[in-house]
């Protein structure tokens, strides 16, 4: 099969790309190259889905709000043959607590957020039990609400994404990709693991966690690995008031679903790599303790049920790597590693890549910062604060 770009992946990044590649003259066929169409152990449908700008890179900031307009507006802009795509989009706020000492850097976050216009709001911990009851502010310095924030469901962002660029032209096939093949600085054919071979003139590396993978086939070093997360959904006994995503400074990291909510703490000790062995007891050991400590209320909780998925890990610096490998393979371009924030950035991502596919360069953000020119000068550039 031949086309003029082809995108290996399909999940929620990929497909945004492939969508905004399909609204951009000059771009071409595009041909969208997924191992598994069922998407069971991909991590967009496996994620919680948040979408905050509480960041202290200036970039991530306008990427989620890009990407916080963008979904507000997705029901009706991937609307396909009269049908909406309601990706559940809820505006109910992130509250970060400080409670590991990092208040001072909290505080300088919350003022770059203040100057980039996030509404945004320093709570001290008086004020934080007023605004929340439920939530014990003991170890509790600072927080930061910004109650314009939220979350969507990413399976059906996901779908709506990939509906709508099937609908404008784009190709998707079902093929697992296991090496490239380059000639000179470019790249010239996928293989696919049944012996399928693809052509295209630009390639993309949309591919999640299996990335780094996928790049080692032509000697590109890509400084991401899989990480493992459990993640659970479970019921309080008692009744709490409405309450934002919550994240800590200690992990602790959940959000209301339906019910109940959905969560957890990463296991940093995880080595890297592939697990989806489920290990219910560790919320019983670890998780179940730190919301009871956190809101009193969830000393009364059902778990009902626990998955795993993985995180594209950034080690350099838990950012990602975006646009083309120039001087390298000038005709390969990256969007990888995302350290979990894949889904909120996925909307921006897809229109920078496509505008550096078709235009030579990102128009509607500057995305230059996250390019492929710092991995290879070891350059990290990290988020300050909750990650």
């Amino acid at each position: 099969m031949k086309a003029d770009i082809i995108i290996v992946g399909g999940g929620i990044v990929g497909s945004s790309i492939a969508y905004h590649l399909s609204q951009l003259a000059g771009a071409g066929t595009v041909l969208v190259l997924e191992r598994d169409h069922t998407y069971t152990h991909a991590a967009t449908p496996l994620a919680n889905g948040g979408i905050r700008r509480l960041f202290s890179l200036p970039e991530n900031i306008q990427m989620a709000d890009f990407g916080l307009s963008f979904y507000q507006r997705f029901s009706e802009d991937m609307r396909v043959e009269g049908h909406s795509a309601d990706i559940g989009f809820r505006r109910q706020g992130y509250l970060f607590l400080s409670d590991n000492g990092g208040a001072a850097q909290m505080e300088e976050n919350f003022r770059m957020q203040e100057s980039m216009g996030v509404p945004a709001t320093l709570l001290s911990p008086t004020e934080l039990s007023r605004r929340f009851p439920s939530v014990k502010t003991t170890g509790v310095d600072l927080a930061v609400l910004s109650d314009q924030d939220g979350w969507i469901d990413p399976h059906a962002a996901l779908m709506g994404f990939r509906r709508k660029a099937i609908a404008s032209g784009v190709t998707y096939k079902e093929a697992e990709v296991i090496r490239l093949e380059k000639a000179g600085n470019a790249l010239r054919r996928a293989h696919g693991k049944d012996g399928a071979t693809f052509e295209a003139d630009v390639f993309i590396n949309a591919s999640g966690a299996w990335c780094a993978e996928l790049a080692q086939t032509v000697d590109l070093k890509l400084p991401v690995e899989p990480m493992s997360r459990e993640s659970y959904f479970f019921r309080c006994g008692e009744a709490v008031e409405p309450l934002p995503f919550i994240k800590t400074e200690t992990d602790l990291a959940f959000r209301p679903e339906g019910q109940g909510y959905v969560g957890g703490v990463p296991d940093w000790s995880e080595k890297p790599g592939w697990n989806f062995s489920v290990a219910p007891e560790r919320f019983n050991s670890v998780v179940w303790p730190a919301l009871a400590e956190r809101i009193p209320a969830m000393q009364s909780l059902k778990l009902e049920r626990s998955w795993r998925g993985h995180y594209a890990r950034s080690v350099l610096d838990y950012s990602p790597i975006l646009g083309p490998c120039r001087g390298v393979l000038d005709n390969f371009f990256l969007a990888n590693g995302f350290s979990g924030h894949g889904i909120m950035h996925a909307p921006a991502v897809g229109r920078g890549l496509a505008e550096y596919v078709v235009e030579g360069a990102c128009q509607t953000l500057d995305l230059d910062c996250f390019g492929y020119r710092r991995i290879l000068e070891n350059r990290p550039y990290r988020e300050k604060g909750i990650i």
